[in-house]
């Protein structure tokens, strides 16, 4: 269900053509308890997120059926996520999903609360929550994301003859070919590294922008993105001066698909319960595809544990990157 996002009534119509009869209800059961009994491993794997230094966040929609109504409510599973390689951190790649009936910025708050550092965002203004002063804890630093510039002006240059979007694009692009050159370099040579390269084209690229948009119409989308890149400014070039920091959120956007092609198939969760333990069981097999462990072979090994009564105080050895740790 969760790692090939086929849903539990085609797993049902699969089994029964092989003359195995096993009711949706009954599968949907049989995850329920499963969430039930990971519950505490995927508490501890985003307990242990929230001790780095640097994360990703992003939020993507989890429709769910609304009891008494007949129809679907949106929730939101909101995605924490690490990948410290490109710097050669020695951390874990892990990835981490939320459940929330919405998405306010005070679902943003309680799921990132004790999370001290870098937070890097697409832009979504919920997270300026983290920021202000009086957060528990202090404020976080958010570091935004040179896709999401960048998408702007593709979806103008796209239609054709647009001159400004197209440059645009070529600018941008020389900071990607520059993060290409230095990826898997330590944070200290690539801070070096954009400082010698990538800092003169940023500081050209704003002044650009400043020209450009003078020159055109305050209302037109060239001046939209013009605009999005400037009042984000900060965000956006943060990545110069922090080598942990990348130049765009694409990790926790690769981590979202996934909910994505389970929305897609299985359309809802049946309820919040279920929008709950959607987060619980993709949080732990998304980490695994990560670190390259097989999930059917984790989940096996976990869940057999768990149910004869695994130590709490040994659940680290339950995490996905430890999988072939595990005593047996």
């Amino acid at each position: 269900k969760y790692a090939d996002h086929l849903p539990l009534y085609r797993q049902a119509q699969i089994l029964a053509r092989e003359g195995v009869t096993i009711d949706r209800s009954t599968l949907a059961h049989w995850v329920g308890f499963a969430a039930f009994e990971l519950e505490p491993v995927h508490a501890r794997l985003v307990a242990l997120l929230k001790t780095s230094g640097k994360l990703f966040a992003d939020e993507t929609r989890c429709p769910v059926l609304d009891p008494g109504r007949g129809k679907t409510k949106t929730g939101y599973l909101w995605a924490i996520a690490r990948d410290d390689r490109p710097w050669g951190g020695t951390d874990p790649p892990a990835a981490a999903y939320l459940y929330a009936p919405g998405r306010g910025a005070e679902h943003a708050v309680r799921h990132l609360a004790g999370f001290h550092g870098v937070l890097q965002v697409d832009g979504y203004i919920a997270y300026d929550k983290l920021t202000e002063p009086s957060r528990a804890g202090g404020p976080l630093t958010l570091a935004f994301c040179w896709a999401h510039a960048r998408r702007k002006f593709y979806d103008i240059a796209k239609g054709g003859n647009a001159p400004i979007a197209s440059e645009a694009l070529d600018r941008i692009g020389a900071l990607y070919a520059i993060e290409a050159d230095i990826r898997g370099q330590s944070a200290d040579a690539r801070v070096v590294a954009r400082a010698e390269r990538a800092k003169p084209l940023l500081d050209a690229l704003k002044s650009w922008l400043d020209a450009q948009l003078a020159r055109v119409s305050g209302r037109s989308p060239i001046a939209q993105a013009i605009r999005y890149c400037l009042s984000h400014w900060t965000g956006l070039v943060r990545f110069i001066d922090d080598g942990r920091i990348e130049i765009d959120s694409n990790t926790v956007e690769r981590s979202i698909r996934p909910i994505a092609l389970n929305r897609k198939n299985a359309l809802f969760a049946g309820s919040d319960e279920g929008g709950a333990n959607w987060a619980i069981i993709a949080s732990l097999i998304e980490t695994c595809k990560l670190n390259g462990v097989n999930p059917h072979a984790w989940l096996t090994a976990t869940l057999t544990r768990l149910v004869n009564g695994w130590p709490n105080s040994q659940i680290d050895a339950l995490m996905p990157w430890a999988h072939e740790k595990i005593p047996t």
